[in-house]
């Protein structure tokens, strides 16, 4: 039986799009980790006019990450965090040149970074967005469109397109 609850209609309705900035899709980002991966997208966040000091909100976001890999398998990773700097939740997203090597429930090399950070208060509407992230990353035509785009219009538009028809 289909969930129908108050959850599933808000998670439904939810366009990831809303938490976005232009200049938040890297296609293929040439970089040799998830820490510059990070970086270039935080970049993006300082020059959108989103967040604070961008090198404490990296050393925020990659902190996160030692305490336990976000690299949840199918080559994508979504390191996020809290952070006094950041007024409301948003994401950005990378596909990388070239695959690299992190911990990963499978053991697949991480092709997609999603960064998610959101303000250092209450957690809710981070939760409901990863929530939605991972409705949307059980689909595989997710992932492939993300890795199919050649520009950044192109990866929004993938972004877009995903976060609009998933439910």
């Amino acid at each position: 039986m289909l969930d129908t609850g108050p959850l599933f209609h808000y998670l439904r309705s939810m366009k990831l799009m809303d938490y976005t900035t232009p200049g938040g899709f890297l296609p293929k980002l040439d970089c040799d980790s998830v820490s510059e991966a990070v970086t270039r997208l935080v970049d993006q966040f300082v020059d959108d006019g989103n967040v604070g000091p961008a090198k404490d909100l990296v050393r925020e976001v990659m902190r996160r990450e030692t305490e336990g890999s976000t690299a949840i398998g199918g080559g994508l990773v979504i390191p996020h965090a809290r952070f006094t700097g950041v007024s409301e939740v948003r994401i950005a997203v990378a596909t990388l040149a070239d695959p690299v090597d992190i911990p990963s429930e499978d053991g697949q090399p991480v092709d997609i970074v999603i960064l998610l950070v959101g303000p250092d208060g209450d957690p809710r509407q981070m939760l409901r967005v990863l929530a939605r992230l991972a409705r949307l990353v059980r689909q595989g035509s997710f992932l492939q469109g993300l890795r199919e785009a050649e520009t950044s219009d192109a990866l929004g538009a993938a972004f877009s397109k995903a976060g609009e028809s998933s439910a």
